[in-house]
Formats: structure tokens, C-alpha cells, sequence
């Protein structure tokens, strides 16, 4: 019994030799790439309209100007949450105590 792993395979389960059907056609010459349609180049190499370019400014600009907005917003929070929260107690600095021994040389 002989069982395909793979709906094409030959024997050894390597490829299965193409039917003759797909070869007489063009006798073993390579298949010519198509020509692209007309209007694909006319895509790809055309220039922007002047409405792009004016969609294109106005999108930029809103996103300037959500960036700002977001940047005052988080300047502002943090001014808030500076002013709301009580001040943090600064570590007291510790005075030496004078035991009225003083060292005779200071090093």
C-alpha cells in the first residue's frame, strides 16, 4: 500500500513529476513575465495632487498639536500633583554636640 504524504508527491516523497499537459505548451521555454497594467505605473510613478499635499500638511499639524496639548496636560498634572501633595520632610541635619573636649590637633 502506498501512502502521499503530500497531494503531489512522487515516489521517495519527493515532487511529483509535472503532468504533460503543463509542459507542452511551452516547450521547456520560460514563461514571460506579463506586462504590468497601464494604470499600475501610472500609480506608482505619479506625484502627489495638491490635495494630498494638503491633507498630508493638515495631518501633521494635528499631530503637532495633539503633542502639545499632550505635553501641557502632563505639565499640568504634575504641577498639581506638586502643589496637592504636602512637602516632603527634609532630613534635619545633625549638629555635633559640643562636649567642650576639643581635639588638640585637627587632622
Amino acid at each position: 500500500m502506498k501512502i502521499l504524504l503530500e497531494p503531489g508527491a512522487g515516489e521517495n516523497g519527493g515532487p511529483a513529476s509535472p503532468s504533460p499537459s503543463a509542459t507542452e505548451g511551452n516547450h521547456g521555454a520560460p514563461n514571460p513575465q506579463p506586462a504590468p497594467p497601464p494604470a499600475a505605473s501610472v500609480v506608482a510613478n505619479a506625484t502627489k495632487t495638491e490635495r494630498e499635499l494638503q491633507l498630508e500638511a493638515d495631518l501633521e499639524r494635528e499631530r503637532n498639536e495633539k503633542k502639545q496639548r499632550e505635553i501641557r496636560i502632563n505639565e499640568l498634572e504634575d504641577e498639581n500633583h506638586r502643589l496637592i501633595s504636602p512637602p516632603s520632610a527634609a532630613p534635619a541635619v545633625a549638629e555635633e554636640e559640643d562636649n567642650g573636649w576639643a581635639p588638640l590637633i585637627k587632622v
